[in-house]
C-alpha cells in the first residue's frame, strides 16, 4: 500500500512542473480530506528528489512550502505530526534552515490550539522530532498569541530549560507584558484582526493629534541646548528592530541619542524636537508633524517592523521580531544591554513617546519608513530612532 502511493506520487512528480498549480491543487485536496499520510509520503519524495539534484531545487522547495502551510492551517493533532515529520527546508545552510524553522513555528502559532500544539511538539510523540530551536520560536509565538503559557506544564518547563542553556529567546517572558497589551485580541475582533500596523505614515502610526511648537513652548525651552551623544553600542541596539533593512535591502538607519544639562519638559518637547540636529532632517528643513504616542503603539511599530520583511529579504517572523522590538526599546530608553526586560519595561512606561511623519527627502516613502523619539525619565535625555527602505 504504502509503496504503490509512493509510485503514484513520484509519476505525479515526473509530469513536470508546468502543472505546479494542478500539483499545489492536489496537495491543498489531500490535505483538506486529512490524508496525512499522502502528504507525509509527498514531503519524503521532496526531500529525496531536492538530494538529488543539489541546489537546482527550487521547485521542490516551492512545493514543499504549499505542504507545511497547508498541514500548518488545518488544525488538529494528526495534521500538526504530518507537519513534524516533513523537513523544514530543502536548502543546505544554517541560515536556510532556521530561517524556515522560525516561519514554521510562526504558521504552526496561528494554525493550531495549545491543546494539539503542546503533546505533539513538546511531548515529542514518537516519531516526531522538532528541533530546540523551531520549539523555541514556537513558545514566543504562542505567547504574542496571547496563549496562558504558565497553565501548560511541558511549555513552562522547555520554558524554564531555555533560561538554563541561556538560548537567545530565553530573556523573553513567558507572558505578556503591560507594554504589550496591544497586541491581545479584543472580545470581539474579527478573524482577519491583526496587532500589525500597516505600511508606515504617521497617519497610521499615531493615534493622538498633532503637537505643534508654540511661542510659549520656544520661550519655556529656550535653555535648553541639546548635545548628540550617540555611542555606537547604543545605537546598534536602537536599530535591533529594523537590523534586517540594513542587511538584507537596501535601508537606512539613523539612531540618535542627546543629552541637556536642563531638563525637556515633555509639554515642550515639540519645541526642542525641531531644534535638535537630526539625520533625518538637515538643518532649515520644515520640521516634521509630532504625534505623542503611547509606548505600546511605539511597541506595536517597532514590532510590525521586526516581523514584517523589508523591500527584499525576509521578516525576523514572531519571536526574534519581539526580541528585536524589545532590543529597541532598551536602547531607546537607554537601559543597560544586559538588563532584564521587566526593567526595560518600567523605564519604557516612565519614558515620553512621541511619533514623527517620515517626511524629508531622506526617506524613501514607499512602505517602509519609521520615525520615533523617546524622553527618557528625568527629561535630560532624548532618542530618535529614523529607518527607511526602497525596493
Amino acid at each position: 500500500m504504502h509503496s504503490d502511493m509512493t509510485q503514484r506520487i513520484k509519476e505525479l512528480l515526473d509530469r513536470g512542473f508546468s502543472a505546479a498549480s494542478a500539483l499545489g491543487e492536489e496537495i491543498q485536496h489531500r490535505v483538506s480530506s486529512g490524508d496525512f499520510e499522502w502528504a507525509t509520503v509527498f514531503g519524503a519524495e521532496l526531500a529525496r528528489r531536492a538530494a538529488q539534484e543539489g541546489a537546482d531545487s527550487s521547485e521542490h522547495a516551492f512545493l514543499l512550502d504549499r505542504l507545511q502551510t497547508a498541514l500548518a492551517t488545518t488544525a488538529g493533532q494528526q495534521s500538526l505530526r504530518a507537519l513534524m515529520c516533513l523537513p523544514s527546508s530543502l536548502q543546505a545552510g544554517e541560515s536556510a534552515q532556521t530561517r524556515a524553522e522560525r516561519r514554521l513555528a510562526q504558521l504552526v502559532a496561528l494554525g493550531h490550539r495549545p491543546a494539539d500544539i503542546v503533546p505533539v511538539v513538546y511531548g515529542e510523540q514518537l516519531g516526531t522530532a522538532a528541533s530546540d530551536e523551531f520549539k523555541a520560536c514556537l513558545l514566543q509565538e504562542l505567547v504574542l498569541e496571547g496563549v496562558a503559557v504558565p497553565e501548560y506544564p511541558l511549555l513552562r518547563s522547555f520554558g524554564e530549560a531555555l533560561v538554563t542553556e541561556e538560548h537567545p529567546l530565553a530573556p523573553l517572558p513567558l507572558h505578556l507584558l503591560p507594554t504589550e497589551r496591544a497586541l491581545l485580541r479584543p472580545t470581539h475582533a474579527p478573524h482577519d484582526w491583526t496587532w500589525a500596523l500597516p505600511p508606515a505614515t504617521v497617519a497610521k502610526h499615531s493615534d493622538r493629534p498633532e503637537l505643534h511648537a508654540s511661542p510659549d513652548m520656544r520661550r519655556r525651552s529656550v535653555a535648553v541646548d541639546p548635545a548628540d551623544t550617540t555611542v555606537p553600542e547604543v545605537a546598534e541596539a536602537m536599530s535591533a528592530a529594523v537590523r534586517h533593512w540594513l542587511e538584507e535591502s537596501n535601508g537606512t538607519v539613523a539612531a540618535q541619542e542627546f543629552w541637556s544639562a536642563s531638563p525637556v519638559s515633555p509639554n515642550d518637547f515639540a519645541a526642542v524636537f525641531e531644534r535638535l540636529p537630526l539625520t533625518a532632517w538637515s538643518t532649515g528643513e520644515t520640521r516634521p508633524r509630532l504625534h505623542p504616542a503611547t509606548s505600546d503603539r511605539v511597541l506595536q511599530v517597532l514590532l510590525t517592523a521586526a516581523v514584517r520583511s523589508p523591500a527584499y529579504g525576509n521578516g525576523m517572523f514572531g519571536a526574534y521580531g519581539r526580541l528585536a522590538a524589545w532590543r529597541s526599546l532598551g536602547g531607546l530608553v537607554g537601559a543597560a544591554p544586559d538588563a532584564p526586560i521587566c526593567h526595560t519595561a518600567m523605564l519604557v512606561e516612565q519614558a515620553h513617546w512621541f511619533i514623527a511623519d517620515p517626511s524629508s527627502d531622506w526617506f524613501h516613502q514607499v512602505a517602509w519608513d519609521l520615525a520615533v523619539a523617546a524622553l527618557r525619565p528625568g527629561g535630560q535625555e532624548i532618542a530618535v530612532l529614523t529607518a527607511t527602505d526602497t525596493d
